[in-house]
């Protein structure tokens, strides 16, 4: 082919990109951006990147502070990352004579129902000295700034601590095989009573009484109840309200063995540091499944790092002013979670940081981390590709507020980053979902 026509034909090919881009224009995207179903009256914040040259390819209000739910979870990961390394730290101890004295390091892993890294209680059975228990200061509440005050019941409001147990939660699950309710950990089993009720048909609910272990768990009626076949919810998880002489109960009941709480020890900075190489299955489990108490122990984690005070605002002060000073945007960001409503993020602040954990992280790494649409985690019902995953992302969800930021392979095999954050809307999430889905279907198309 002589030059003259290689040109021609290299001309020819870019013209149909170009054109085939055109079929979701600019303008197209931010018209739909404002006449979706859900989005006519919502507050609609949205960015589209392309990573290799770092160009904005379209944006809407990617400069204006919006609520960002769960994506929150994307700068604790950032932070984790850089702060907590490959290990996490399982627990700290000191030997001394017949005694082993030991305290928490925010690890949130500790006998977890789904997610049990046994690294610490392997450690504390083997050891035949006498347990003693120093529970570590922790500047934060036991619930984040700007949590909703009756979320404490709310399975994903576990409280934060300094040495978590179970997840912070007590599990109400169905044994059919002995046609009775259990209750893991079995300790807490006496703080429930059961009652029926024949309003109750299709499912169980637990409540607990706020400021003590207290439990009413109401199913239906036995005239309407067969626990056998009992199946629309089988496992019930509600948080208990934690405390240093609870932890020490459950720990002392499952060791079979007596924990003593004592006042700070001696020699503390002499302490060793017992790690679990964790790190990965821990972001995982906090990105696709969401998990807030994950992410809440993630910064307290990191915290303790330097200090003997575990202290989330500290984390986020210090991961701002050396991770995020150059941000034209600052970030308002006050727990690792997002169930605050306080956090504020601009969409081209998320953007940003997705740029940041593309460059560092490389994709293959990434990918396996967040959820993938149509396949893992929060994702798995949504944002499906007809042949193979095109979104991997973090959702978040609030009250009105929907957001979904992450990365899109095109048809092309091009991977773009976005942003979506969508406040203040009166519709269902679903159909806020689908509006969303419709665009990054588009964009997945024509580019």
């Amino acid at each position: 082919m002589s030059k003259g026509l290689l040109i021609i034909f290299l001309s020819l090919i870019c013209g149909l990109q170009s054109l085939q881009a055109q079929k979701y224009s600019k303008k197209r995207i931010l018209k739909d951006l404002k006449e979706l179903p859900g989005f006519e009256q919502a507050f609609v914040g949205f960015m589209l990147v392309d990573p290799k040259n770092e160009k904005t390819i379209v944006s809407q209000f990617d400069d204006k502070y919006m609520t960002p739910a769960s994506n929150t979870k994307l700068f604790t990961l950032y932070a984790g990352l850089h702060f907590l390394g490959n290990n996490i730290p399982a627990l700290q101890y000191i030997i001394k004579n017949d005694s082993l004295i030991f305290w928490g390091t925010g690890n949130p892993l500790f006998l977890h129902p789904e997610y049990n890294d046994t690294t610490a209680l392997h450690f504390l059975k083997s050891h035949s000295e006498n347990l003693y228990y120093w529970p570590r200061p922790m500047e934060d509440d036991r619930l984040g700034p700007g949590w909703g005050w009756d979320d404490y019941n709310g399975y994903y409001s576990a409280e934060k601590s300094v040495f978590p147990i179970y997840g912070n939660s007590v599990m109400a699950y169905l044994n059919k095989e002995e046609k009775t309710i259990k209750v893991s950990p079995s300790y807490l089993e006496p703080q429930f009573i059961f009652k029926k009720d024949s309003l109750i048909r299709l499912k169980g609910k637990v409540q607990r009484d706020e400021m003590k272990n207290s439990y009413e768990y109401t199913f239906p009626s036995e005239h309407d109840f067969d626990i056998v076949n009992y199946s629309p919810i089988d496992t019930l998880v509600r948080p208990f309200l934690y405390s240093s002489e609870l932890f020490v109960q459950l720990l002392s009941d499952t060791l079979d063995r007596e924990v003593t709480i004592i006042k700070k020890p001696e020699n503390v900075a002499l302490a060793q540091t017992l790690y679990a190489s964790l790190t990965d299955s821990l972001y995982k489990s906090m990105l696709q499944e969401s998990d807030n108490l994950f992410a809440e122990q993630v910064l307290l984690m990191a915290s303790g790092l330097e200090t003997d005070t575990l202290s989330t605002a500290s984390m986020i002060k210090k991961t701002k002013e050396l991770m995020f000073n150059d941000e034209q945007d600052e970030l308002v960001w006050v727990d690792g979670s997002g169930l605050s409503r306080y956090n504020m993020f601009t969409p081209r602040t998320i953007t940003n940081l997705l740029l940041k954990l593309h460059k560092e992280l490389g994709e293959e790494r990434l990918f396996e981390l967040l959820p993938v649409g149509g396949i893992s985690g929060t994702l798995k019902d949504w944002y499906a590709g007809e042949n193979e995953p095109y979104i991997y992302a973090k959702s978040g969800t609030l009250r009105n507020n929907y957001a979904l930021s992450g990365y899109l392979r095109t048809e092309r095999g091009k991977t773009l980053i976005f942003s979506f954050i969508v406040n203040h809307y009166e519709e269902s999430t679903d159909k806020v979902r689908k509006s969303i889905e419709t665009v990054l279907r588009k964009i997945r198309a024509s580019y």
